[in-house]
């Protein structure tokens, strides 16, 4: 031991430092090595943000040279042979993703659309009611009667239920 605490002691400050740097970036280097080798043997899907969480290091380590190519690589042969479904436990390859994401996509703007018109017929029958309630001071042009309730009609545009009812 005294020959470990002489030679420790004829290094400087900084060198000390930049050895345990080293050391340090060594084995973040190698848990993220190590993270793409577990994702890849487990079948989990591979990004730098999922490498560099499961590995416990900053999102900018994993698009470091070196280990950026190795993550790339990993990707590419994830790619290549499809990734196993979390849910379902399938396998699901790139063009499948690609179809779902389309599909998904293609229904978001349907509904997007039947939410416009929706929205669009709402504002047509809340004006045409507010119309006839303004035209006929809230009653029914037919009886004179103040409902409690208004129907819409196709035909005929807003009724009371006491008009429906009776007549």
């Amino acid at each position: 031991m005294p020959a470990e605490t002489s030679a420790n002691s004829s290094r400087t400050p900084a060198e000390v430092l930049k050895a345990a740097r080293q050391r340090d970036s060594a084995d973040k280097r190698g848990r993220v090595l190590k993270a793409v080798q577990d994702m890849l043997r487990d079948n989990r899907r591979i990004t730098f943000a999922t490498v560099a969480r499961e590995a416990g290091v900053s999102t900018w380590l994993v698009y470091v040279p070196g280990l950026r190519e190795h993550i790339d690589q990993a990707r590419a042969r994830q790619a290549a042979q499809g990734h196993q479904d979390q849910q379902s436990g399938r396998r699901v390859s790139t063009a499948s993703e690609h179809t779902d994401l389309l599909l998904a996509r293609q229904e978001i703007k349907r509904l997007r659309t039947e939410n416009g018109q929706l929205r669009q017929q709402a504002r047509v029958h809340l004006g045409s009611f507010v119309w006839i309630t303004a035209q006929t001071r809230g009653r029914c042009p037919r009886c004179g009667v103040r409902p409690g309730r208004w129907s819409r009609s196709s035909r005929s545009g807003w009724r009371c239920l006491a008009t429906v009812s009776s007549g």
